[in-house]
């Protein structure tokens, strides 16, 4: 099956890092790639554009991620869509990243977003992935598994059910605006990048604003001018992202992913856990697996 060129090319910078570090699915109008979660997976500072619509799906904690002049962190159980001709990349040096990145052809996105009467509205909002979409990435890559017996047909309706389906998360629930520019701070993106790798361990702010020799009170107004969130509430997402993971993909009882994932108590992971996903955590583990 021929390579859609203009789809591959849009999902990162360096071609070298997509063929050492995933897997790739594709028809001629929409491309998948799958990110392995490796230490041994890192992506150097980048930013590019293209033509085509793309979609990335975290499924661990993503820092520093760049759209036109904003910075954001992507979390794990939401869609960040990129519009079509914008800037985009990494902020900085990431490893141990696991995400699916999606390209979708403009021309065919766009005639969807006629069909359903969205003509020339934008994407601008992550939304939250359903359990539909991800049924059907899925089934988009177990039918391009099946190699010569790969039936075409299927992948294009697939990449319609696809397509269609985050058209209309973005456009009908419209959840969370992913942001809004800010002006940066070498320092304060510093003790970002020190928190992404040390969430789990015990953290506080007064160590953190030490960090970049500012007060406890400008440390936390800077940090919130660059990552639109709170040292604490980032530092929460970072660990309920991790939370999620384990839940999903471990056995671990409530209690050990407490603690590994940076929660002195129990409970009280519990009760910031139950009021981000309005679930229990074994409501969680449980609704994920079935």
């Amino acid at each position: 099956m021929k390579q859609p060129m203009h789809l591959f090319s849009a999902h990162h910078a360096d071609k070298n890092f997509i063929d050492r570090n995933c897997d790739h699915y594709y028809c001629d109008v929409l491309s998948v790639i799958s990110f392995i979660d490796s230490t041994e997976c890192t992506s150097l500072p980048y930013r590019h554009k293209h033509d085509a619509y793309e979609f990335l799906i975290p499924y661990g904690p993503i820092p520093l991620v760049m759209c036109e002049d904003l910075v954001y962190f992507g979390e794990v159980g939401y869609v960040y869509p990129v519009q079509s001709g914008q800037e985009h990349g990494f902020k900085s040096l990431v490893t141990n990243i696991s995400y699916d990145n999606i390209s979708v052809d403009k021309v065919f996105l766009e005639d969807i977003m006629k069909q359903k009467k969205y003509n020339g509205k934008e994407f601008d909002w992550r939304f939250e992935l359903t359990k539909e979409q991800k049924a059907y990435i899925q089934l988009f890559k177990n039918e391009f598994d099946n190699g010569a017996s790969c039936d075409q047909q299927n992948l294009r309706h697939l990449a319609a059910l696809i397509t269609a389906s985050f058209i209309d998360s973005e456009f009908q629930k419209r959840g969370t605006p992913i942001g809004k520019p800010a002006q940066y701070q070498q320092g304060i993106l510093q003790v970002v990048a020190y928190i992404n790798q040390h969430y789990t361990e015990p953290l506080n702010v007064d160590d953190l604003a030490q960090m970049c020799h500012l007060s406890k009170t400008y440390f936390i107004s800077a940090f919130k001018r660059v990552t639109g969130e709170t040292p604490y509430s980032y530092l929460l997402r970072l660990r309920t992202s991790k939370a999620r993971i384990l839940l999903e993909t471990t056995d671990y009882t409530i209690k050990e992913i407490a603690n590994m994932c940076g929660f002195q108590k129990t409970n009280t992971f519990t009760s910031h856990f139950c009021t981000v996903t309005h679930m229990t955590p074994s409501e969680y583990r449980e609704n994920a697996r079935n």
